[in-house]
């Protein structure tokens, strides 16, 4: 299984971003540009032993680039490819697969 492309919206300083990823990836920038962050948003979704305190996202949470506006939601989507072939990976995230052709 692997990350292949991640989406963020209107989280801490990503207005909104689309990242595209293949192969091995690094996260190389100045401080304060939003690494921790996005790894946080990543492990929003896939880390299970993350207790519920941490998952209540707060006031704070929202993009900070502009003026406040909590009417848009925060979203965080991932997308996971190569996993078909390992059936109990599948059977864990079938609940939770999209079609490639949206309604």
């Amino acid at each position: 299984m692997r990350l292949s492309k991640l989406s963020i919206r209107n989280f801490r300083n990503f207005q909104s971003i689309d990242i595209p990823l293949s192969g091995n990836v690094v996260l190389l920038g100045q401080n304060r540009v939003g690494k921790s962050n996005l790894l946080f948003a990543i492990q929003l979704i896939l880390d299970p032993t993350l207790p519920d305190s941490a998952r209540q996202l707060k006031l704070t949470d929202f993009w900070d680039g502009g003026p406040a506006d909590f009417s848009a939601p925060i979203e965080v989507h991932l997308e996971l490819s190569d996993f078909a072939t390992d059936m109990a990976l599948t059977a864990i995230l079938t609940d939770f697969r999209a079609s490639h052709d949206p309604p």
